[in-house]
């Protein structure tokens, strides 16, 4: 987090999905009680693609204490985005005493493409409830690109993430919201309103600041299942895929199911949504996830992508930020933890979970090898990297793979310390479940100090030397299990040598016995 600005990519924001409801138009509901009520509407043009999203709420609430002025925020910038201040027009703010003046100011840019934002002020009191109303244009074509938090046009309908539209009251009491769809412009094409806490109308028990960390996608969107059901799973794209799209929602479902039992910590493992979108003109985004749900935007297929599997790899790592989370420090001293572990698990759990088979692991490794070790960034800094931020897509990655690297070693040597009685997954187990009752707050300290219970080695100064300061380092030879084997090489890329680690599989062993405590069958 950046202070009252909301950091990065990735963000996972505590609130729990909706149940799914129709999301055509349908008859009255019952009304849902709550401190904000927001409708969203998209517009389209003569042919037939939203150009916009009108926005309409009502906030019931209270200023909160110390506060004398109702203030709004708006991001001028989101993570790349840029110009979302500017296509949030005709503002309207008023209360029973008709319209509210407001005046506004502008934050300070922050390096590296991250969020900053437009505080607008009411220029007198103001009684409750306040209606708010505007309307967002969607990101123009061929802006600075990032990840898809930005609205954009998919084959008659539109998708992107709050963060990247929406305007909400930044200091009241408001602490629950309801979110609704106004789908009326889209005819009678069976649309989609849905977003990650749901589809159709949905109450949130959040702030309307948190409501707007969520995905969203309006208009005549596929579904994955096809039928209504107690699915806690669910897929919506938006656009055409050079794969089948409900192939890949199936392995995804999957792997959902293996992580919910993989990982014991969230019991239940929480509703999860799946957001795809196909773009024809840049920029196309990525994927990101935020909290139980992830967006994958991407561009035009290209003919070699034909007949061949979806990005499975990515789908795994994005809806592993789900049960990895956060550690509590500043973006620079967390991406080691926060992304660095996802990577790990995204390269190992697969093949544990047996939808890769042994050499697609090992071929794997070797990527996640070159990944670091050919990275002209290896060797940088956690806050260099973050002062580069989006705008060099491999230095940002750095903590990515190095991380994974960090935590594959340390499996290593707490299966050496333990002679072989524990692993990783124990060291986590235990660190998830008293992050999850608050039993532990996860601090680059108190994560060193767990693992130091495992190996007994001085964690503190291995975490700093490598993740945050950016010292070179191999991992154990044995960090991926007893059946693959690393040896130090050196290697060549665009003319350019490096030294780096080569794995390879260690002859006539059985591939279940790669790692302590394995749940393959």
């Amino acid at each position: 987090m950046l202070g009252r600005t909301i950091a990065a990519a990735a963000i996972l924001v505590l609130a729990s999905c909706g149940p799914e409801a129709p999301s055509a138009p349908a008859p009255a509901e019952p009304e849902l009680s709550s401190d904000y009520q927001v409708t969203l509407k998209p517009t389209l043009t003569d042919a037939g693609e939203v150009d916009a999203i009108e926005v309409r709420a009502v906030l019931d609430s209270e200023l909160a204490p110390g506060e004398d002025r109702l203030q709004l925020m708006v991001p001028i910038a989101y993570v790349m985005v840029t110009g979302i201040a500017e296509r949030t027009l005709d503002l309207k703010v008023t209360d029973r005493q008709g319209e509210i003046p407001l005046s506004f100011e502008d934050g300070e840019p922050v390096p590296g493409g991250f969020p900053y934002f437009r505080t607008f002020t009411a220029e007198r009191g103001v009684s409750f409830p306040v209606e708010i109303s505007y309307r967002s244009l969607v990101q123009p074509p061929n802006t600075p690109g990032g990840p898809a938090f930005g609205i954009r046009p998919s084959k008659g309908g539109v998708s992107g993430s709050g963060a990247g539209f929406m305007l909400y009251p930044s200091n009241t009491m408001a602490e629950t919201s309801v979110l609704d769809w106004d789908l009326s412009a889209f005819g009678s094409d069976d649309p989609v309103g849905v977003t990650t806490y749901g589809a159709g109308r949905v109450e949130v028990d959040r702030s309307p600041g948190q409501l707007v960390q969520a995905w969203l996608m309006a208009g005549p969107a596929g579904r994955y299942p096809k039928a209504a059901d107690d699915s806690r799973f669910h897929g919506y794209w938006l656009g055409d895929f050079p794969y089948e799209v409900e192939a890949e929602l199936e392995f995804t479902e999957h792997m959902y199911q293996f992580l919910g039992e993989f990982f014991t910590h969230l019991d239940p493992a929480p509703r999860y949504t799946v957001f795809l979108r196909q773009l024809d003109t840049p920029p196309y985004g990525g994927a990101t996830a935020l909290y139980n749900s992830f967006m994958l935007s991407r561009g035009p297929a290209r003919e070699e992508e034909f007949g061949q599997p979806g990005p499975r790899q990515t789908f795994v790592h994005e809806m592993l930020h789900q049960w990895v989370g956060f550690i509590a420090e500043d973006h620079g001293n967390a991406t080691w933890f926060n992304e660095g572990l996802t990577t790990y698990y995204e390269y190992t759990l697969p093949f544990r979970a047996q939808e890769i088979s042994y050499d697609e692991f090992v071929a794997g490794l070797n990527e996640l090898s070159e990944r670091y070790y050919a990275n002209p960034g290896r060797e940088m800094s956690a806050q260099a990297i973050v002062e580069v931020g989006f705008n060099d897509g491999d230095i940002r990655h750095v903590p990515y793979v190095r991380g994974a690297f960090y935590f594959a070693d340390l499996d290593a040597r707490i299966r050496e310390a333990s002679q072989g009685e524990r692993s990783l997954d124990d060291l986590m187990e235990r660190v998830f479940r008293e992050r999850q009752s608050e039993a532990l707050t996860l601090t680059i300290e108190s994560w060193a100090a767990e693992a130091n219970k495992e190996t007994g080695e001085d964690e503190l100064a291995r975490v700093r030397g490598i993740n945050i300061d950016g010292s070179f380092f191999f991992p154990s030879k044995n960090a991926f299990g007893s059946c693959v084997i690393g040896e130090e090489a050196t290697a060549t890329k665009e003319n350019e040598s490096y030294e780096t680690m080569v794995w390879q599989p260690v002859p006539d062993v059985d591939p279940e016995t790669c790692f302590s405590g394995s749940d393959l069958d």
